[in-house]
């Protein structure tokens, strides 16, 4: 491992095992500038936390710029995750009409019925398949079409080839011409689509999420045709993409924790604390995009005003000085209050408890149709990806 002064998470190696550069960065350099991707890095839970609750000092504004550059499907108008409040606040009340626990209560049986018509297509490929490609990717992708009102096949399908390629949007400077190139075929084709849709649903309204969106429009709120557009292209990609992670590895936690896989077995209520205990321990998501809206000072570092800061969720769910034997995966310990995952404040994911609900449903039923599911190889490979923490692939078999 390289040493603290050379943390780079471009790395392969890096992005292989990324805990043990985070411990030393904790230790020794919690607040440092990181020369290959021209950003602040944020390491310790204390500093994360408070820059997720202080957007005054460390704002969103520029995320979709960081995270997607010139593959923004609609550059027009500000998304609503790169939003302050004030002006963050009017999309979200809106936005949160369609996120109430009441209403994700009620998509219970639409999401198992969806679920088991694809763990289907998974046993149909044989006794041996990959758990991640075969099935935890399109998991995430059909759900989200469903409650768009649009078949999951398109879900599966197109849906998932949009976000594959969009979601590798932060390292665009690295990648092919191939690559580039299929990514913004992605972002005219996702726009292309959720436009047609919104004419359609103006035709033809439905009790569906879109519908929703465009009635708020046509009501008057001021939820614009362009601003439905791009809250429809990040809950495609954001609801699309890393839930598949966590399915994915909650289940990898599982197999290397045999008796945590013992106890969800014999209750499969427990699959809840394994899924709070993986976004704790293998977080999908490294990090957050701010920045900083004027000079801040930091463990005696100041942060120049219009800095990139990353602040490091995955490092700070690690952090010694809030989680005991951090390295640890346990399913009895309680870090659902604790952890970062979904971030904290007013960016608090708005689709926590709808990630919750697929990912422990879809790990749930696929423990409970395959009772002897294993892992075919003892170790796995994490996605070549320093922003997404997942396997890139997981053969099994039952």
């Amino acid at each position: 491992m390289t040493t603290a002064l050379e943390f780079n998470p471009l790395l392969a190696d890096f992005q292989q095992e990324p805990h043990g550069y985070y411990r030393r960065m904790r230790d020794e350099a919690p607040v440092y500038f990181i020369e290959s991707i021209g950003a602040w890095g944020l390491f310790r839970h204390e500093d994360c936390s408070y820059t997720l609750k202080h957007p005054q000092l460390f704002s969103a504004r520029d995320f979709m710029a960081n995270a997607f550059g010139e593959f923004d499907p609609v550059p027009e108008t500000a998304c609503m995750i790169a939003m302050d409040p004030p002006e963050h606040t009017r999309l979200r009340r809106l936005a949160n009409r369609a996120f109430t626990p009441a209403v994700i209560r009620g998509m219970k049986d639409d999401i198992e019925a969806v679920i088991s018509g694809l763990l289907d297509e998974a046993q149909d490929l044989g006794r041996e398949f990959d758990f991640t490609n075969d099935f935890a990717a399109k998991v995430p992708a059909s759900v989200t079409a469903t409650i768009l009102g649009i078949e999951p096949e398109v879900g599966a399908g197109e849906f998932k080839r949009w976000t594959m390629d969009l979601v590798q949007a932060p390292s665009r400077s690295v990648l092919s011409e191939e690559q580039l190139a299929s990514m913004h075929r992605s972002k005219v084709e996702i726009r292309e689509f959720f436009a047609e849709q919104i004419a359609y649903r103006r035709r033809h309204p439905g009790k569906d999420l879109i519908s929703a969106l465009v009635r708020a429009e046509e009501d008057h709120q001021t939820l614009t045709e362009l601003e439905i557009l791009s809250l429809l292209s990040i809950m495609v990609v954001g609801g699309a993409e890393t839930p598949s992670h966590l399915i994915g590895t909650t289940l990898w936690e599982l197999f290397d924790n045999p008796d945590a896989m013992a106890v969800v077995k014999e209750n499969p209520d427990r699959i809840s604390d394994a899924l709070e205990e993986t976004l704790r321990h293998q977080s999908p998501v490294h990090f957050i995009f701010q920045t900083a809206a004027k000079d801040v000072e930091m463990r005696g570092i100041t942060i120049p005003e219009g800095s990139t800061v990353f602040s490091f969720i995955s490092s700070a769910n690690r952090d010694e000085r809030v989680f005991e034997n951090p390295d640890v995966f346990d399913i009895n310990r309680n870090s659902r209050n604790d952890h970062l995952a979904f971030a904290r404040g007013p960016h608090y994911c708005i689709g926590d408890n709808l990630g919750r609900l697929m990912c422990s449903t879809a790990v749930r039923l696929a423990l409970a149709r395959m009772p002897d599911l294993h892992p075919v190889e003892p170790q796995i490979e994490w996605m070549p990806s320093f922003w997404i923490r997942g396997p890139k692939a997981l053969k099994v078999a039952y």
